[in-house]
């Protein structure tokens, strides 16, 4: 599952916010492979969304948006999405195209009407799906201008979502107790390989990771003179993991997930606030390299260390909050639109504040 476009208003704090994951054209020896459809090399796709940005941009919620909007999708119920709702006095919208599983590129539009409550009707819900194939020759510009032709059906919501196909996606969260539920669900063997192999980088002292025998579903982590127990979305006693340990579980999840190609959309938010910058860059980079074809992985960081990584510049999308009038919106900044050459440096870019995205510290001076 492929995120190719979105458009908020009136979700959380985007107002007239806009973000699109395509490129213009092929890069010459790109540090990421495939980074086009598979079987469709003309329609290109941001592989690896880089989200960066000062406090309070909206990295955590846009993540916390696109999940409402596919469970929505994925179960018909508008609880989730309408929980994202800013100001529930007035009209809220979302717009977004994905590419699903079958070489399809999918656009579903709604509009959802204030009601002077807190409860919603199906028919406060106004809905359109529209979907084109992607042909082999096909570019995601070729296959927009085929949605724009499309006429509109007026059905209600829960019709028009019965044509959108079933997709996977995991989100990752600051909190590990939000993904850690996700390991009941995982090929065991994989997940506990993958999982000592990254606790153990983080902390030597974690010696081994195995099924626990006394606890059905569990699994045991060694430390020096301590058994840990992972189970039931909690680590039993953790106090003696540290911070950055504890995210590794999560990390791990996310890992296992990508070797065994479970899902295909991946929203890692803030995993690496605890763990050595060399760390992060290494594991972002093993994530990239095990996304496989038709994968995507937004990934959430304010670590300036990422920008130093041999990654196409198109991967780095900023996040910026502004007043615009009496609102504030959120909007983004594309390093490939400031950057053209290949020698162009993206840290010497943000150092300069090319892009006006650095915060403002001039309120701490106050003090």
């Amino acid at each position: 599952m492929i995120v190719m476009n979105l458009i908020l208003d009136n979700f959380f704090s985007f107002h007239d916010f806009h973000i699109n994951m395509a490129y213009p054209k092929r890069i010459v020896n790109s540090s990421i492979e495939k980074e086009y459809l598979d079987d469709r090399p003309n329609f290109r796709y941001k592989k690896l969304v880089i989200l960066m940005g000062e406090n309070a941009s909206g990295k955590t919620t846009l993540g916390r948006a696109l999940m409402g909007i596919f469970t929505f999708i994925t179960n018909k119920i508008p609880d989730p999405l309408l929980a994202c709702i800013c100001d529930k006095a007035r009209e809220a919208s979302f717009s977004i195209e994905f590419v699903a599983n079958t070489k399809t590129l999918y656009r579903v539009e709604a509009t959802i009407r204030p009601t002077g409550t807190d409860s919603y009707r199906e028919e406060d819900i106004d809905l359109v799906v529209k979907s084109v194939p992607i042909t082999k020759q096909d570019s995601y510009e070729t296959c927009v201008r085929r949605l724009d032709d499309l006429e509109s059906k007026e059905i209600s919501y829960i019709e028009a979502l019965e044509d959108v196909e079933r997709f996977g996606w995991l989100f990752s969260y600051p909190n590990p107790e939000n993904t850690i539920k996700t390991a009941k669900i995982l090929d065991r063997g994989k997940f506990l390989s993958t999982l000592e192999i990254v606790l153990s980088a983080l902390d030597p002292s974690v010696q081994e990771v195995r099924e626990g025998t006394d606890i059905v579903g569990s699994y045991v982590i060694k430390l020096s003179g301590h058994d840990l127990i992972l189970k039931d979305e909690q680590v039993l006693n953790d106090s003696m993991l540290s911070s950055g340990t504890k995210s590794g579980i999560d990390i791990a999840i996310m890992l296992t997930s990508m070797i065994t190609c479970r899902n295909g959309f991946y929203y890692c938010d803030e995993k690496f606030s605890y763990i050595h910058s060399d760390m992060e860059k290494e594991i972002l980079a093993k994530m990239v390299e095990k996304l496989g074809n038709d994968g995507q992985l937004f990934f959430t960081t304010h670590n300036t260390d990422i920008l130093d990584m041999t990654l196409p510049k198109h991967s780095f999308v900023f996040l910026k909050k502004e007043r615009v009038g009496e609102h504030f919106k959120v909007r983004c900044v594309y390093a490939d639109t400031y950057l053209k050459r290949n020698t162009d440096s993206l840290r010497r870019a943000v150092e300069n504040d090319l892009f006006s995205i650095a915060p403002n510290v001039n309120r701490i001076d106050q003090l």
